[in-house]
């Protein structure tokens, strides 16, 4: 073998080495991920989502029929965001008509979350409406809740105590409430998706 052909040999064989210890080697035996290592989500991202803040208030939208209609809310907290919700339309919105449903003398007494529930407690105002006006209410209130990230159900009480809540079928309960519930009363703000194209 030449000299020449000798360092070549020498050189590929080096490289391959250098390539194999690079690659990922496979455990002989099962071995434990270390607790930081098993989330899915980069902490990056959890961060950032957590520091949006960018939240959604229901207010009631004009027209014959009463709709609710979502507007942005930058708020820190759950009472943050009801508190708001309760302070009602801003001018702009005023303005485009929205009003809102819920007493303006009406306070929180509490709003605090356990998993994806959001228990939330509020003063005796919001038991003196009656019919449209406090189905509207109370799915302001739950709206709000829910939009909150994790939050799929509201516990609302009054003072403590549970009370039986009217849902748009006309029935009521003293259960979580869920989106679902109000059905028909609030606008979806996504415009519709253009129509497909026919088949040529």
């Amino acid at each position: 073998m030449t000299s020449r052909s000798w360092h070549r040999t020498a050189s590929v064989i080096a490289t391959l080495a250098v390539v194999a210890g690079c690659g990922v080697q496979p455990d002989a035996a099962p071995r434990d991920v270390p607790i930081e290592d098993r989330s899915l989500t980069p902490a990056s991202d959890v961060a950032a989502a957590d520091a949006s803040g960018e939240s959604r208030i229901y207010l009631v939208a004009p027209g014959d029929v009463r709709q609710l209609r979502s507007v942005p809310r930058n708020m820190g907290n759950q009472v943050e965001l009801l508190s708001s919700l309760i302070a009602g339309p801003s001018e702009a919105e005023s303005a485009a008509q929205l009003t809102t449903a819920v007493p303006a003398d009406l306070q929180i007494i509490a709003a605090r979350p356990v998993g994806s529930v959001l228990y939330v407690d509020v003063s005796s105002e919001l038991t003196e409406l009656t019919g449209d006006g406090l189905t509207l209410a109370v799915a302001q209130i739950v709206l709000t809740g829910v939009d909150i990230s994790g939050i799929e159900t509201v516990q609302l009480t009054v003072d403590g105590e549970r009370f039986p809540w009217p849902r748009a079928d006309g029935t009521t309960t003293t259960g979580l409430l869920r989106i679902y519930d109000f059905p028909g009363i609030y606008a979806w703000a996504q415009p519709d998706y253009p129509a497909l194209p026919l088949p040529s």
